[in-house]
């Protein structure tokens, strides 16, 4: 029997309603929050910071996360430099925080040294932390959300962890990365991926499918080798005719390399995180007692493309263990012409209430194990 899932009954806001929350919940308490979030030249940096300290004023402590790369171009450079001014108008008393993601070596160093940074900072005091995922790389912000998810677990009184991201999903697809011969699993999401134990297990990997990332989900394929593929396509979306445009995109890999059956493609509206969180936990639900005898059953995740979808993706890893596989960028290449055209205005906050007390103390107990 499967048992209550850790967020069946997840606190989560989106568009007015997420403004509507922020000046009610943050705006009218004497409450101290921590915001952590990218400082970088995506266009998203400002709206979450602003936001919050518009309501919190200096009872509000904002770390930004400077992810460092090499030889980034210098139009980054330059709309990194305006975001940057623009935060130190809303918020002068940001701490920066620059984290190498790749050491001299070229190994993918990134989210170890996020996780390094954030266990540095003295959480007392604070009643509420905010990750903003709206301008930080999966490889960044997935190891911090799991860290203070368990960290958060053993503070009493509870700490109160809040995710939040702005949904665009065109700004997302009008960044192209340059990405590393380096293909691995996110630091804290390893899962049982590459155990002995393990070794029988039937693989199924769940890629987010997204324009323009057929080269970095064929060399995820060919690192874990799965058994059998479902993939993840926006439905509903913004655009219409997104799914036929991504089946046709994803062709080749879909009906030659993948080998997959059209009954296995997955769908999870655009819009709601927690849509794919229960999909995926559905899907982990049924292969468990079919592969329990003949070495178990392994999901392994790939959230390569809309960073709202990316957090369902994470809660499921968080209760289930899944391994996350991801392959890190060296650089980004913008059309900042393009994305400023299309971009006539900000998507909506989607806000998680990812951990805290409006949950019961013994949620975790009650879900089943992973």
């Amino acid at each position: 029997m499967i048992g209550r899932r850790l967020w069946d009954r997840c606190i989560h806001h989106r568009g007015l309603e997420t403004h509507q929350f922020i000046a009610d919940y943050f705006g009218k308490r004497s409450s101290r929050a921590l915001l952590i979030a990218g400082l970088g030249f995506d266009p998203r940096s400002t709206t979450v910071i602003e936001s919050l300290s518009t309501k919190m004023g200096d009872r509000l402590t904002s770390v930004l996360i400077r992810e460092d790369r090499p030889d980034p171009a210098s139009e980054l450079l330059r709309r990194a430099s305006l975001n940057r001014d623009r935060i130190s108008m809303l918020a002068p008393g940001f701490n920066e925080a620059g984290i190498d993601v790749f050491a001299s070596d070229g190994a993918v160093v990134g989210g170890r040294n996020a996780a390094l940074a954030i266990s540095a900072l003295d959480l007392d005091g604070y009643d509420d932390v905010i990750v903003d995922f709206s301008a930080l790389s999966v490889g960044i912000s997935f190891p911090i959300a799991r860290w203070l998810y368990e960290r958060a677990k053993d503070i009493n009184p509870p700490l109160n962890v809040h995710l939040m991201v702005i949904d665009e999903p065109s700004t997302d697809e009008q960044v192209f990365a340059t990405i590393c011969d380096i293909v691995d699993a996110i630091h804290g999401f390893k899962g049982g991926l590459g155990l002995f134990d393990n070794a029988n297990a039937a693989r199924l990997w769940l890629p987010q499918l997204t324009k323009g990332r057929n080269t970095v989900l064929g060399r995820i394929h060919t690192r874990i080798s799965p058994h059998d593929v479902c993939p993840i396509l926006p439905f509903p979306s913004t655009h219409p005719r997104l799914v036929d445009e991504l089946i046709e995109s994803y062709s080749s890999e879909i009906e030659s390399v993948w080998g997959v059956d059209t009954r296995n493609i997955v769908y999870a509206d655009e819009n709601k995180p927690l849509d794919l969180y229960r999909t995926i936990l559905r899907i982990d639900d049924a292969r468990r007692p079919v592969f329990q005898e003949t070495g178990g059953s392994m999901i392994v995740l790939s959230p390569v493309g809309s960073k709202v979808l990316a957090i369902g993706a994470l809660m499921a890893a968080l209760e289930r263990g899944f391994p996350v596989v991801n392959v890190e960028a060296i650089g980004y290449q913008v059309d900042f012409e393009k994305l400023d055209f299309e971009r006539t205005a900000c998507g909506d906050v989607v806000h998680i209430w990812l951990y805290g007390d409006v949950y019961p103390k013994n949620a975790e107990s009650e879900a089943p194990e992973p």
